[in-house]
């Protein structure tokens, strides 16, 4: 256990999951030691949501996105939309954007549509990128390749430790949820062993992506602390060290 502050850099807090319990699982994340989180937008009718939870809470900061799951519900005028929404209201990050190129998501020419275009309003607005890539680690780096100063984060990563130096080369951040804790996910455990520990950020993707421990449970950002020990036991460094280094590059990202 560590007394330093975490960042949960990635939590649907908004979601309806939570709206039982809210004000208790904000609660339990402050016990334990979890200063901020980070929370991703989804589509455009959950902005406003978003906007309004992190107007009430001064711990949790908001993005504005359009996620590649739904993206046969976005409408091509959502892109104006968000270009629009992020100049009137703050936004740490832009996202939840990316790929999904599992066989049962949206065609792979409507989510480089929405993720390119999406791509284009950060660069103009000079915010960081929250992306989520599942199947499509190298589609999303050679989008990324396309734009000059980017920099962002690549949300629960399941990438290569090949492409994930690729990603820091390119000056975006390898995020690590639940996952890491798995006695079988030996993908993930030698990517976050081997990458700088500059270059890691912790996140919990509540509701979703809950721990071994917690496996059957929905998931809250105060389980993050496990993915800590979990990501503690793969390095040299102490859980203190590694506590401290991932809240320095989480508030650099969003500078918060």
């Amino acid at each position: 256990m560590t007394t330093t502050c975490l960042i949960d850099s990635h939590c649907h807090l908004d979601f309806e999951a939570f709206d039982d319990d809210r004000e208790a699982v904000l609660q339990r994340a402050i016990d334990s030691n979890i200063s901020d989180i980070i929370i991703p937008g989804t589509q455009k009718i959950f902005w406003q949501r978003i906007n309004a939870l992190c107007s009430k809470y001064k711990q949790l900061h908001a993005c504005y996105g359009l996620h590649p799951y739904w993206a046969n519900n976005h409408k091509k005028q959502d892109i104006e939309n968000l270009d629009k929404y992020i100049g009137t209201n703050h936004a740490v990050a832009l996202g939840e954007c990316g790929l999904d190129f599992r066989a049962d998501k949206a065609d792979k020419k409507t989510q480089l549509y929405f993720f390119e275009s999406q791509l284009t309003i950060a660069e103009n607005h000079q915010l960081p990128l929250v992306i989520h890539a599942v199947n499509a680690t190298e589609t999303v780096i050679q989008a990324i390749k396309k734009f000059k100063n980017m920099t962002g984060m690549i949300h629960s990563y399941s990438g290569s430790v090949e492409q994930a130096q690729q990603l820091i080369d390119l000056n975006f951040f390898i995020s690590v949820g639940g996952s890491v804790t798995y006695d079988n996910a030996k993908k993930i455990k030698k990517v976050v062993s081997d990458i700088p520990l500059t270059s890691l950020l912790l996140e919990t993707d509540a509701p979703d992506q809950p721990d071994q421990e917690n496996s059957n449970k929905r998931n809250e950002p105060a389980f993050l602390v496990n993915t800590l020990n979990a990501v503690n036991k793969l390095r040299s460094e102490s859980i203190d060290t590694i506590a401290k280094q991932t809240t320095i590059n989480a508030k650099k990202i969003f500078n918060i």
